[in-house]
């Protein structure tokens, strides 16, 4: 019985480390529909595509900027983050912080666009950080 739940907790500990990033921004980017939701009312047809247009243009923006530092393609490191969801303690409340910031600020359709744009912008760069800052502490622990 041991290994049976030795299996079924390794499994678990893949699906929460393999998911982590991607629940964090989905709490992010739903939590800042549903505020814009209330702030602006019921999104129209085109605010629902400008809401899109504003998480896809974060993705994108970082991407570019990424590849412009010459960084290149290079293979990743094992992402390997003890608590894989403490990367969602930071990002998820900040991304939501800005997306409200934004929503209240604009008070136009406008916001459609920038509050996802916010949103996601600060969700990914946060979530980045925390994984990078969390495998520099490995790395050092493991050379000292």
């Amino acid at each position: 019985m041991q290994a049976a739940d030795h299996a079924y907790s390794a499994g678990l500990r893949t699906i929460l480390r393999s998911t982590a990033a991607a629940y964090g921004y989905t709490l992010t980017i739903a939590t800042t529909l549903a505020d814009l939701t209330t702030s602006r009312g019921a999104p129209t047809t085109a605010e629902l595509f400008l809401f899109v247009g504003g998480g896809l243009a974060a993705f994108s923006i970082i991407e570019l900027l990424l590849q412009s530092g010459g960084a290149g393609e290079r293979a990743e490191p094992r992402q390997n983050v003890r608590f894989a969801g403490a990367l969602n303690f930071i990002s998820v409340p900040a991304g939501l912080g800005a997306a409200t910031g934004v929503t209240r600020a604009l008070g136009s359709p406008l916001a459609w666009l920038l509050s996802p744009l916010a949103a996601t912008t600060v969700y990914l760069l946060l979530a980045a950080a925390q994984l990078a800052a969390t495998q520099a502490r490995r790395s050092t622990s493991a050379a000292g």
